[in-house]
């Protein structure tokens, strides 16, 4: 079997694969007809890699005509010029968010308050968002309007709303009107998959000792950890060992990396890596697992 690497358009969200995704090694991960559910996922599987049989058939089969909610693309060459309208890639609007996302930012419009870092809690039936203020959470006082920036992946996504509610007990949350129109954003190089795992961190001036902390998301250029005390600063190196499950297996391995930003959150600080090296074979390695964490393929 020659394998060759899934591209964006085989993957139709909400449409069944008409052939079997493979690891570069030949392992089964996604079966004929699985569904990808959103744009975040298909992303997701796109950065962590994945291939299929260069034989396999690539189009469902239609046994009727074209419907009318189909597009044709024609590869041919025309002498007519067409028209099209230019796309900014940098930024698209949508008028939904993703079910979660990793962080916000609210501004509170016509106050001098800096802005504030909230955690995004849910959605209340597509009506509304919950989050927390921290600080804020008195200064938001139903009707007030926000401006808001949510993180997720490779995306901002930016929108105002309304205040229109607020809870102090038995937690302090906040209700803010689910947005009409968000404006996306592309930020970050690699899309990052949340994922749960334990890891040493090795300070380099103190090798002989490790430090025990959680990875909270990874992508191909770096992670983000979760750490108890702030065990190293911005600029500083270090090495992080990691047991990466992949191929059905679980691999010892150690990423060089560098502190790239820092922040508490929840009792605790996020650390921000990026790796500053790593092996072609760690590298494969790290994009089977995010393969499998994106699709929920991994094998127990």
């Amino acid at each position: 079997m020659v394998l060759v690497k899934l591209s964006a358009q085989e993957l139709q969200i909400g449409t069944p694969l008409p052939f079997a995704a493979y690891s570069a090694s030949g392992k089964l991960l996604l079966t004929r007809g699985y569904c990808v559910r959103s744009e975040g996922q298909r992303d997701r599987i796109l950065a962590a890699g994945g291939f299929r049989d260069e034989d396999a058939p690539t189009e469902r089969p239609h046994a009727e005509g074209v419907r009318s909610s189909e597009l044709l693309i024609s590869t041919a060459k025309h002498h007519a010029s067409i028209n099209r309208p230019k796309v900014d890639r940098a930024a698209a609007v949508t008028g939904t968010l993703p079910k979660t996302l990793e962080s916000m930012q609210l501004t509170l419009v016509g106050c001098g308050h800096p802005p504030v870092q909230a955690e995004f809690v849910g959605c209340v039936a597509g009506s509304a968002l919950v989050v927390t203020a921290g600080s804020a959470h008195e200064l938001l006082d139903a009707g007030m309007s926000v401006e808001c920036k949510g993180l997720l992946g490779r995306k901002i996504y930016r929108f105002s709303s309304t205040v229109i509610g607020r809870s102090d007990s038995p937690v302090k949350v906040v209700y803010l009107a689910y947005p009409e129109t968000v404006q996306t954003h592309i930020v970050r190089k690699d899309v990052r998959v949340s994922t749960e795992l334990a890891g040493r961190l090795i300070r380099n001036d103190c090798v002989a000792a490790g430090f025990d902390v959680a990875v909270v998301n990874v992508s191909l250029g770096g992670v983000a950890l979760r750490l108890a005390d702030a065990l190293v600063n911005v600029g500083e190196h270090f090495k992080l060992a990691l047991r990466l499950r992949a191929d059905g297996k679980v691999h010892a391995v150690v990423f060089n990396c560098v502190v790239r930003n820092l922040r508490q959150a929840a009792g605790s600080v996020l650390v921000g890596a990026e790796f500053s090296n790593r092996s072609l074979d760690t590298t494969a390695l790290l994009r089977i697992h995010m393969f499998e964490t994106a699709t929920g393929s991994a094998s127990e």
